[in-house]
C-alpha cells in the first residue's frame, strides 16, 4: 500500500499497524487481534481512502488470525468499507479474502469460493506471470543441474553440516517442519531466508546467466558460493550446531545447494496436491507467488514443481529427506522423530511440544504452529 505519510492520523495508524504485527509474530495473538481491531473505528473517524486501506489490511489480518471466526462487527465493517470502495482495489481484494475466509468458517462454501474467486482475479489482474516463462524456466533448470554437474561441484564442496534447507511448496507444512526441529537444541529456525536467491544472483552476475551459467561454476567458485551464503547465515545465530533456512521456494534451487553443500541437510515436506492448491488459493502472499491467483495456473506451477522435486531425487539420490505432511498429522512422534534422525541431532521430547516453542516467526501460519497439531489440514478423503 502506498499511503500519504504526510497525514500524521495515517501514520499513527500504520505505527498501530506495525506493533499488532509485531505482537502477532511474538506469538501475543489476542494483543495482535486487539491492535488489528482498534483501526476499524479510527477509519470511521478519519473517513479517507488511506484510512480505509489500513483497516482493510488490519480486518485481513484478524481474518487470519481467527481462521475465519470474526465477529459481527468486524464483518458489517468489511461489508460497509467494501461498499465504498473501487472493484479491483488492493484494499477491495483485501476485505474479499477477509470476508471468504469467514464464510468458509461458516461453513457456507459457495459464499466463500465467490469471494475467492473476486480475490484473486482483482490480485491476478496487478501481477506480470507468464506460464510459458515459468515452464521454460524449470525446462533449464532440469537441463543444467544435472547429475554430472551436481557431483563435480560436490566432491569438493563445503563440507559444513551446519545448513538445513526446509523446502516445498507455499502451504504445504514447511513452518510446521521448521517449528519441530528450531525445538531441539542446538538448532535454531532461521525462517525464510533470501540467502540462497542471493547466491543464484551472483551465478548471474559473474557467470552471466541463470540457471545456465552454473555449467560454467568451477569448485572454487562453489567455495566462494558456500562462503558467501555462510557469510549471511552463520551469524544468524553463531553457537548452532545447525542453522535451518525455511524458505520454501528454495526447491528450485536446490540443485545449487546439493552442489555447494554436499553435507547440508535438506527437508521437503509434501503434501496433497488439492489441499495445497487450495490453500494457496485461499492465501494472500506478501511476496512474489504470482502463479497462485488464478486456478490454472496454479495447478500447472504444481506440476512443474512435482517433476522439479523428481529430478533433484533422481539427481542427488538419497540426499532429500521427504516429510509427509499427512503422516505429520497422522503419526505426529514416528515423523517428527524421522525429521529430527535426518538431520542428524539428538532427539529432544521439546519436540512434541512444537507449538509451546517461543520464537518469532513471520509466516502466514504463524498462529498455528503455536498450536497443537489439527486434522483440518487434510482433505475430506484423507481425514
Amino acid at each position: 500500500m502506498e499511503l500519504d505519510g504526510s497525514d500524521l492520523r495515517i501514520r499513527a495508524m500504520m505505527e498501530t499497524y506495525e506493533r499488532a504485527v509485531q505482537a502477532m509474530r511474538k506469538g501475543r495473538t489476542a494483543a495482535a487481534i486487539d491492535g488489528f481491531r482498534s483501526l476499524v473505528p479510527q477509519a470511521k473517524r478519519i473517513s479517507s481512502l488511506d484510512a480505509m486501506c489500513v483497516a482493510s489490511a488490519a480486518l485481513h489480518q484478524v481474518s487470519q488470525l481467527t481462521d475465519g471466526a470474526m465477529k459481527a462487527a468486524d464483518t458489517a465493517a468489511a461489508e460497509t468499507m467494501l461498499a465504498s470502495l473501487s472493484p479491483g482495489s488492493e484494499p477491495t481484494w483485501m476485505l474479499q479474502f477477509a470476508l471468504a475466509g469467514h464464510a468458509a468458517h461458516e461453513n457456507d462454501a459457495a459464499a466463500a469460493m465467490a469471494l475467492y474467486d473476486q480475490a484473486n482475479a482483482a490480485k491476478r489482474a496487478t501481477v506480470h506471470y507468464q506460464a510459458d516463462t515459468v515452464d521454460q524456466f524449470f525446462d533449464a533448470l532440469t537441463r543444467c543441474f544435472d547429475v554430472g554437474l551436481i557431483d563435480r561441484l560436490s566432491r569438493n564442496g563445503d563440507q559444513d553440516a551446519k545448513p538445513v534447507f526446509i523446502v516445498g511448496m507455499p502451504r504445504s507444512g514447511t513452518t510446521l517442519a521448521e517449528q519441530i526441529i528450531a525445538s531441539i537444541p542446538g538448532v535454531h529456525g532461521a525462517g525464510e531466508l533470501s540467502a540462497v536467491a542471493n547466491v543464484a544472483r551472483d551465478v548471474y552476475k559473474h557467470e552471466g546467466a541463470w540457471p545456465g551459467g552454473a555449467k560454467a561454476l568451477t569448485s572454487e567458485r562453489a567455495t566462494a558460493l558456500s562462503t558467501l551464503y555462510m557469510s549471511t547465515v552463520a551469524k544468524l545465530a553463531p553457537d548452532a550446531v545447525r542453522i535451518a533456512d525455511k524458505m520454501p521456494m528454495n526447491f528450485q534451487n536446490l540443485g545449487l545447494i546439493l552442489a555447494v553443500f554436499p553435507n547440508a541437510k535438506i527437508l521437503h515436506v509434501e503434501r496433497d496436491a488439492t489441499d495445497t492448491c487450495f490453500s494457496c488459493y485461499r492465501q494472500l502472499f506478501t511476496g512474489d507467488v504470482s502463479f497462485s491467483y488464478d486456478q490454472q495456473e496454479l495447478g500447472r506451477y504444481h506440476t512443474n514443481y512435482l517433476r522439479l522435486m523428481q529430478h533433484w531425487r533422481m539427481a542427488a539420490p538419497g540426499r532429500i529427506h521427504d516429510v509427509g505432511y499427512r503422516g505429520l498429522i497422522e503419526n505426529f512422534e514416528d515423523e517428527a522423530r524421522a525429521i529430527v534422525d535426518a538431520i542428524e541431532m539428538p532427539w529432544s521430547d521439546a519436540a512434541l511440544a512444537f507449538h509451546k516453542t517461543e520464537r518469532e516467526n513471520a509466516t502466514a501460519n504463524a498462529h498455528q504452529v503455536r498450536k497443537p497439531l489439527f486434522r483440518s489440514g487434510l482433505s475430506t478423503a484423507e481425514a
